[in-house]
């Protein structure tokens, strides 16, 4: 064969290579500005959709550890957010930066969602009555889940390698490899909010064999909701990070911040709404997450001792 032959075939092999990286990177920077413009949007239109309640029930309300843990799981997420949206919208961003970004960002949204499930963790213990066996249990549990989570993190830190963007006109950073053991934290997210569902399920059978008052069918029904919701999001996390590009692997991490913090202070709202109906007799009233799904109470209202005494906990 010709050696120009060869030269020439060799340069385009080369061509070509660079310009597949380029489109594969075009996409990339696509898809993750897509998911993070929905992140920030169902961020914003849950503020908007729900502020009059907030200030009803959560504001206006006596300061406690629920309230203090709620604020923080609320507003948190706009530090996620921002710096998301700044690790894939600022141009020529150095590698060292980009990993200072990714960093913050998963460390921020790691702690939200911890505070967030410590939110439902006080929720299942006020459906047992505020019983110390099952708060010291779930609390063990949570500590366990904190520590093993907090080990994955540190090995994904250090594992984590972001180089130049394959095209200049890209902006953002680009991971491009990572310790795919990033996926137990999602995994052991789903495992620790089965256990808690599994929980309240076998409590709110036992009470509403009894009476179904407001505050238990919410607890019930709520429960079993926010996990039909929040179950197709974290395995789809799951296997992002198992089976996408590398450039992938941060894809959904924003938007599961943003939908479970928005998932769990709905489920505080809604014990609100209810207990507050519960008091007064009246009926209870709260905007849905989307058209399949609403916090509305039922119309039965034969009031128990046992669910006053549960929500003084919310």
């Amino acid at each position: 064969m010709d050696p120009h032959d060869v030269s020439q075939s060799l340069h385009d092999i080369r061509a070509v290579g660079v310009g597949d990286t380029q489109l594969t990177g075009r996409n990339v920077s696509i898809i993750l500005m897509a998911v993070l413009v929905a992140s920030a949007t169902l961020m914003i239109h849950e503020w908007a959709i729900l502020f009059d309640q907030e200030v009803s029930l959560m504001w206006q309300s006596p300061w406690n550890l629920v309230k203090v843990l709620y604020l923080i799981s609320r507003y948190s997420p706009i530090l996620d957010v921002v710096i998301a949206l700044e690790e894939h919208i600022r141009p020529r961003v150095n590698p060292k930066t980009c990993r200072t970004y990714d960093d913050i960002s998963i460390a921020s949204a790691s702690v939200g969602i911890a505070i967030a499930e410590l939110i439902l963790i006080l929720r299942t213990c006020a459906l047992y009555g505020n019983s110390k066996k099952v708060a010291y249990g779930l609390g063990t549990v949570w500590t366990t889940w904190v520590a093993v989570n907090l080990w994955v993190l540190i090995k994904y830190f250090k594992s984590s390698v972001f180089d130049p963007q394959p095209s200049p006109v890209l902006p953002g950073c680009y991971l491009a490899s990572a310790d795919p053991i990033f996926f137990i934290c999602f995994a052991s997210l789903l495992l620790l909010d089965a256990l808690q569902l599994i929980l309240q399920v076998y409590k709110a059978i036992k009470l509403l064999r009894g009476s179904r008052t407001p505050l238990i069918s919410t607890f019930f029904r709520d429960g079993v909701l926010y996990y039909m919701c929040l179950f197709p999001l974290a395995l789809a996390n799951v296997l992002v990070i198992l089976l996408a590009p590398s450039g992938l692997l941060d894809l959904l991490d924003t938007l599961m911040r943003v939908f479970h913090s928005t998932m769990c202070c709905r489920l505080l709202l809604g014990l609100r709404q209810a207990a507050k109906s519960t008091e007064t007799g009246t009926m209870p009233t709260a905007h849905p997450v989307s058209s399949l799904m609403a916090f509305r109470t039922p119309t039965a209202y034969n009031e128990q001792s046992t669910s006053t005494q549960d929500s003084s906990m919310i």
